[in-house]
């Protein structure tokens, strides 16, 4: 009984510092019932009855404010996602040239580089801070003349490739890209990439927020034609803001959203991530706020930042660039391995994948077939009608073959193990795609490596 109570006392402390849902709370009884602490189920439900009755009273309280000030509850240290899967797929090997195309804290670079002696590993990112601690990397003992960082954005690689290296084409074994924003950019207030943080509206991968410089070279280029959330928010139209949030968001709020922000801002620029979270939070249904369910205005915070992130970098073309890329990159036997967040991004993967594949080239053969079939059927009844002397129906041209770039290594999308979301709950929605290069030449065209 004593412990129970213990258990319920951790519950509302949890619950006051703003850390509590009912996934962690699962979380939490699950890893107390792991350590031998029995739990019947009208002990769970009294629980989490009484988290809700304390998250309603706490929203009450505090008038649905989103607080920005409030404690990250996950480490703020970069965790890797599938970190094990990704290297046990790529397969590094003694000799071999592989690159990160998305370096961020260095998570698969030091692995790839722990797991031989020998191989080689190219970190490019187009942020400063990333490209910073890159250097610093390659300039320790084990890592000197293995290491070699390019500060660019990953769609540009090939460029870098050409331009730096005098390496010949293809001359990967393996590439990895973890697409999406790193720990320590949401964590980073100046960056102003999270709604829980007070700080500037600028969103940019490749800049410092706050604190902004032009310390490299590429990182000026970078900087030159490039806009800030700032900038959107305040000087786009009503109807170019709600496309954005509803095409890279999802919110089907995206126009009260976008009404809101421009009604705000007639008022006076919205030069914070926090005065554009709370302009968000007036854009939800009053009704679910009295119901003390947060998740609308959660949720809609969350991704209408993850759209304006995500439309400033270019993200989804940057990632088709890559992807057309590593065909050219890749050499024969080479491994693809691309790690998604959302299903944005895991839709472009899985639709590249499976046409350099050959399932989107068969489908597409079978389909031009049956509509080639279904002409020469229509022009034979015609004759027919006409009274014309028609000995055969006409011929129909059979499909080239298909020759796939890719073959892929996993029948189903790799997604972590609970042991790993329980740890780093930011994996929870990770997915991993892997591909291996073949002998064939590319599919997609590519003028710049042709």
């Amino acid at each position: 009984m004593a412990l129970t109570g213990a258990i319920i006392a951790t519950t509302i402390n949890r619950c006051l510092l703003s850390q509590c849902d009912s996934f962690a709370l699962l979380k939490t009884l699950k890893k107390q019932t792991k350590r031998g602490i029995n739990l019947d189920k009208s002990n769970y439900i009294s629980i989490l009855a009484f988290a809700k009755m304390l998250s309603i009273l706490k929203c009450a309280v505090q008038k649905r404010t989103i607080s920005t000030a409030a404690a990250f509850p996950y480490p703020r240290i970069h965790i890797p996602v599938m970190l094990q899967q990704v290297i046990s797929h790529l397969k590094p090997k003694n000799g071999g040239i592989y690159c990160d195309m998305t370096f961020g804290e260095g998570g698969y670079t030091k692995a790839l580089l722990d797991s031989c002696d020998d191989c080689k590993v190219v970190a490019v990112d187009q942020d400063p801070t990333a490209y910073a601690k890159a250097l610093q990397l390659a300039e320790l003992k084990p890592y000197k003349n293995r290491l070699f960082p390019l500060l660019a954005k990953f769609g540009s690689i090939h460029e870098q490739v050409e331009s730096e290296f005098d390496w010949k084409i293809p001359c990967f074994d393996g590439i990895v890209m973890d697409i999406g924003v790193s720990s320590g950019q949401i964590e980073t207030a100046d960056r102003g990439f999270s709604y829980k943080l007070d700080g500037p509206l600028d969103m940019r991968m490749f800049s410092r927020g706050r604190n902004t410089t032009t310390e490299f070279e590429n990182e000026a280029h970078l900087m030159k034609k490039s806009i800030s959330a700032y900038e959107i928010v305040n000087f786009f139209s009503r109807e170019q803001i709600a496309d954005i949030i509803y095409q890279y968001g999802g919110d089907r709020l995206s126009r009260k959203i976008a009404a809101a922000i421009v009604t705000a801002r007639q008022l006076g620029p919205i030069e914070t991530t926090s005065a554009l979270a709370t302009v968000i939070q007036k854009a939800c249904p009053q009704p679910r706020w009295q119901r003390g369910n947060d998740d609308m205005v959660r949720n809609s915070a969350a991704r209408t930042f993850q759209a304006l992130r995500i439309y400033i970098n270019n993200e989804l073309g940057e990632l088709e660039k890559a992807l057309s890329a590593s065909e050219y990159l890749l050499k024969p036997e080479g491994r693809l391995a691309v790690v998604t967040f959302h299903s944005l991004e895991d839709r472009i993967a899985k639709n590249f994948m499976y046409h350099c594949a050959g399932k989107r080239l068969m489908e597409e053969a079978e389909n031009n077939q049956f509509s080639l079939k279904r002409a020469a059927n229509r022009e034979y009844r015609k004759a027919m009608r006409q009274g014309m002397d028609v000995s055969h129906k006409q011929a129909v041209e059979k499909p080239d073959k298909v020759t796939p770039s890719f073959e892929l290594c996993t029948k189903h999308v790799i997604q972590p193990t609970e042991e790993e979301i329980e740890e780093n709950p930011r994996s929870r929605s990770a997915k991993l795609r892997v591909a291996k290069r073949t002998f064939s030449e590319p599919l997609e065209p590519f003028d710049r490596l042709a």
